[in-house]
């Protein structure tokens, strides 16, 4: 397999998987709503995760939060803003107690391993800052909604899987998924050159395809790493439920959500509703930087 496609992949996956806004407001929808958008101007870039909110007959609602996992920093202030307002935050992070919030100390141990190091060190490379730095996990609404460790570990040796094997099965996946667009010698040119303004906006060019590719990784009987932490999350909201907490957040990387998207609808009767926009990354282009790439008619019309 290509090595620039295997370092593609786990950009992805350290970006999107593991662990003000604007007031755009998108009307509820019957198709899966995006929850990452990339938009360009002549002067800026903006890379977007969404927030979506679904309500259920008798009352609770949840609200879906993307998250990327390295991002600007008044980013994460402003999400510790909104995580105020739940009865219940329940987020992500493999490890831990799960019936006892995380100290600030076993926080910055867990930045130790091999996905968060990854993190960490894109997040350097793009001058952009690492979410476990910022989030106040130590709030006294956070609920933890994860595997432990020892059962994340378990699940994937029960099924043979490691990121590797998951970043191989996406690439191979990619007639089907639209991920062979991706412009891979564009953004290994990129980190080798260490620019991390137009890292930024290359990679959020082809981060427009994520969902494709984590839909790759996924195949149909869905992944330890997404489909079945997602079902160990919404056990925790169920019984969040039972305790009477009416008003959830939940708080992962925007890979996940398409998949909480289809399980809240078709399995828990939630109907989806409004979705807002956060900025994660706003760019600001230079004069060698400010045009967006042709779109496929204005390609045509040249020729």
């Amino acid at each position: 397999m290509p090595y620039p496609s295997v370092i593609l992949s786990c950009l992805l996956a350290a970006l999107f998987i593991a662990p003000g806004f604007s007031d755009d407001k998108a009307p509820a929808g019957k198709e899966a709503p995006k929850f990452l958008r990339f938009t360009e101007s002549q002067d800026q870039a903006i890379l977007e995760t969404a927030s979506v909110e679904y309500a259920h007959p008798d009352g609770t609602t949840v609200e879906l939060i993307g998250a990327v996992h390295i991002a600007d920093k008044p980013y994460y202030s402003k999400l510790n803003t909104q995580f105020k307002q739940y009865d219940a935050l329940l987020y992500e992070m493999v490890g831990g107690d799960p019936e006892n919030p995380p100290s600030k100390e076993q926080l910055q141990s867990s930045k130790n391993n091999l996905m968060r190091t990854l993190q960490s060190s894109f997040g350097r490379m793009m001058k952009l800052d690492f979410q476990l730095d910022h989030i106040d996990y130590t709030a006294k609404n956070f609920v933890h909604a994860d595997m432990s460790f020892e059962t994340f570990q378990k699940r994937q040796k029960a099924k043979g899987e490691n990121l590797l094997s998951l970043m191989l099965k996406a690439q191979k996946q990619a007639p089907s998924n639209k991920s062979q667009n991706l412009n891979l010698s564009a953004i290994l040119k990129l980190l080798l050159n260490n620019d991390p303004t137009d890292m930024k906006i290359e990679l959020g060019r082809q981060f427009q395809d994520v969902e494709s590719i984590i839909a790759g990784i996924e195949g149909p009987d869905g992944s330890v790493l997404v489909a079945e932490r997602n079902i160990t999350a919404l056990k925790v909201m169920e019984r969040e439920r039972k305790k009477g907490k009416k008003k959830m957040g939940l708080f992962y990387g925007a890979a996940h959500l398409p998949d909480f998207d289809k399980r809240l609808r078709e399995e828990f009767g939630f109907k989806r509703g409004k979705t807002i926009w956060h900025p994660a990354w706003t760019i600001q282009k230079t004069s060698t930087q400010n045009k967006a790439p042709k779109t496929a008619a204005e390609k045509k019309k040249a020729a």
